[in-house]
């Protein structure tokens, strides 16, 4: 890290040397022991910033070919945590320069200002770095831990005062569980047998008594789920759980004489039987350390997420035996198409994940259209039909940037969608959505909006949201919208630019008082219309605002029950402590919670054991031409089945047609949305008594 070492990497992006070497003279003279590097040109800029690391760029303003946004737009792209300083020579200019999002702007002669401008960036810069080091190694122990705990053949627990909290898979299995819910809160005297519990009794509490005592061990005979006696010896020892004092338990079986075979443990554990590649859960270990490398500024590579396109019509035409060797024999082109130093893994059914260790764009598009090729190519008979197999693949770049594995897997599945979209069979690289077009209209988006607050020039509109199979209710989607001049715009032409000017917060205040006021209006004849409220990714964030919806909620003598408010399922996992804890405090005042776009993603199954939410918006781009395809089907039933498993209601939106609305019905949705039901409008008129669906 750049504070550590002592040592400036800069990089000045200027076409003068002499002007160049003022400026690593200014920072020289402030103690910095610096290492320089100047481009002038964009294509060297980016090799300069692909190949090394830099802790400061300074550049100057005038350049016709590397105007300061061009710059801030490439260090963005690059997913570098790169702070940019630009000087001028026009003090006028300063406004338009920060605009572009760069970290300061200092006149040209203001020696001392840009010694304490780069001081002050490296200082946070140092931060960040040490941030999520810190952040990577306590995942990184946290895991080991969990790890070590799962795979040890000690049966372990945590307890307090008696009950357990958590045992690890050895411990279920050597006491006769399957489920770790079968054993929360149970006593552990319970698993002792009756004759030993006194000699249990006094050896516990001896170690209790005594916070600095060594581990303490009883020998006792312990009983199985089924009754069955055996003798173990049992070791108890501190420890702490999430900051609270706890007692570890091992338990070991005397009469045990398990042996492991290492090679097979280690075959079974990694590797996935069929392909022989990386299964899931290696590969995520082995993208994880690759994250870990870009973060220390080592080196930056990049992701391949590839789906075999319309492989669900494949297995149905072949079969599940037979599509099992074409996923081996993918398996084996990709081994023959890889090259050294690249990782390959097998993630799910029909895809597959490549690292390639190497941050030059045009290197990894061409390992990309490489490994198409390979699949494209790829022709086999079977049961008397020809496999014709295509491919898309989402490119994501893994740099300093990149907060964990989870985020490049989620970036290439994105990009890979993009793909798939766009007809398959084809490469799509995972882009930020901040272009310089967007700096460039934030500025009058920002009046826009200002005044569209000050002057209620925003619009709610209302969907309803009928039941199929679950209880009726009276159910809107409130849907914004924006008087602009003589046009009405929809919320997705305008709502990235208030979440980059964080104006969301606001907007959602204003989207909940104007929606209160109607529903205490319709309140007075339709006593049970209940609304669904969109919350943002910034709102998640405000520490009062339940507070405020409560108080909001009194002055129009309504209750929480009356809405249900939704945020997506990535935002929720990707700010999930902040998500909790907003669930809760909403549930706590009555209202209820739901997942919008539901199976957006990776894997669905881990957002219901996290969250606690009571509706699943499945994502709209299963519903869409689901009549005509049979894995968006599939998708829609595994969620139908998971929810309901989960005793979760499901809600399809973005229902367009008779087929689709049959479909849903017959896969067991609860309730459905879209414009085939009712087109959004500015009226409650929908009339929920007389559903015919």
């Amino acid at each position: 890290m750049a504070r550590a070492e002592g040592i400036l990497r800069l990089l000045i992006v200027d076409d003068s040397l002499t002007e160049a070497d003022a400026v690593i003279n200014t920072l020289r003279s402030a103690g910095h022991a610096v290492r320089a590097g100047r481009e002038d040109d964009f294509d060297a800029l980016e090799q300069s910033l692909c190949k090394q690391s830099w802790d400061l760029l300074v550049c100057r303003d005038h350049l016709p070919t590397l105007a300061p946004v061009e710059i801030v737009n490439l260090i963005k792209r690059l997913g570098k945590d790169l702070p940019c300083v630009v000087i001028t020579e026009h003090k006028e200019a300063e406004k338009e320069l920060f605009r572009t999002g760069v970290q300061d702007v200092v006149l040209k002669d203001d020696v001392e200002r840009l010694q304490f401008v780069a001081e002050r960036e490296l200082d946070n810069l140092f931060m960040r770095r040490l941030g999520r080091r810190n952040e990577r190694a306590l995942r990184e122990s946290e895991k080991r831990s969990r790890a070590l705990l799962e795979s040890s053949r000690d049966a372990v627990a945590y307890m307090h005062e008696g009950m357990h909290l958590y045992v690890n898979h050895a411990y279920l299995t050597l006491f006769g569980y399957e489920e770790q819910e079968e054993i929360d809160g149970l006593p552990i005297l319970d698993l002792v047998n009756g004759e030993d519990h006194a000699k249990f009794k006094m050896v516990f509490r001896q170690f209790t008594e005594q916070n600095d005592a060594k581990p303490a061990t009883v020998t006792v005979q312990c009983l199985r789920n089924d009754g069955f006696v055996f003798d173990a010896d049992i070791e108890f020892s501190h420890a702490q759980v999430e900051g609270e004092d706890c007692t570890q338990v091992v338990v070991r079986d005397r009469s045990s004489t398990i042996t492991d075979d290492n090679e097979q443990f280690i075959l079974l554990r990694d590797f996935d039987l069929l392909t022989g590649l990386y299964n899931r859960s290696r590969f995520v270990d082995e993208l994880q350390q690759t994250v870990n490398q870009a973060a220390e500024n080592q080196k930056d590579s990049a992701l391949l997420y590839m789906v075999l396109d319309d492989f669900q019509q494949i297995k149905e035409m072949v079969g599940l035996a037979t599509s099992d060797m074409v996923i081996k024999s993918v398996a084996e082109l990709l081994r023959k198409t890889a090259q050294d130093g690249e990782t390959l893994g097998r993630y799910g059914d029909q895809i597959f994940t490549i690292v390639i260790p190497d941050a030059d764009e045009n290197v990894v598009n061409q390992r990309a259209e490489a490994f198409l090729k390979s699949v494209d190519e790829f022709v086999s008979h079977a049961n008397g039909k020809i496999i014709d197999l295509h491919c898309s693949i989402g490119i994501a770049r893994i740099s300093e940037n990149m907060a964990s594995a989870q985020t490049a897997l989620e970036n290439a599945d994105k990009a890979c969608t993009i793909a798939q979209h766009a007809g398959g069979n084809q490469t799509a690289r995972f882009q930020d959505k901040m272009t310089q077009a967007d700096t460039t209209d934030l500025s009058a988006w920002q009046a826009i909006l200002q005044n569209a607050l000050k002057k209620d020039l925003f619009s709610i509109h209302f969907q309803p949201i009928v039941g199929l199979h679950g209880p009726q209710q009276e159910l809107y989607d409130i849907l914004l919208r924006l008087q602009d001049s003589d046009k009405t715009l929809r919320a997705e032409e305008f709502i990235q630019y208030a979440v980059k000017l964080q104006m969301m917060t606001e907007v959602d205040k204003w989207v909940i008082r104007t929606a209160l006021k109607k529903l205490a209006e319709h309140h007075q004849t339709h006593p049970k219309t209940r609304f669904f409220i969109k919350l943002s990714e910034q709102t998640l964030h405000e520490k009062d605002y339940v507070d405020w919806l409560s108080a909001t909620l009194a002055a129009h003598n309504l209750t929480g029950q009356a809405l249900i408010f939704e945020i997506s399922e990535t935002a929720a996992l990707d700010n999930l402590e902040d998500t909790k804890n907003t669930i809760a405090k909403l549930k706590a005042i009555g209202c209820e919670f739901g997942l919008e776009h539901f199976g957006s993603g990776i894997d669905f199954s881990h957002s219901l054991s996290v969250l606690d939410v009571d509706y699943l918006k499945i994502n709209g781009n299963f519903v869409e031409n689901m009549a005509h395809d049979a894995e968006n089907q599939a998708a829609i039933k595994a969620i139908v089945e998971m929810a309901k498993h989960a005793d979760k209601r499901t809600i399809a939106e973005f229902v367009s047609d008779a087929v689709s609305m049959a479909l849903l019905w017959r896969l067991g949705v609860d309730y459905a949305q879209g414009f085939y039901i009712h087109k959004p409008s500015d009226r409650l008129d929908y009339n929920f008594e007389e559903e015919d669906l």
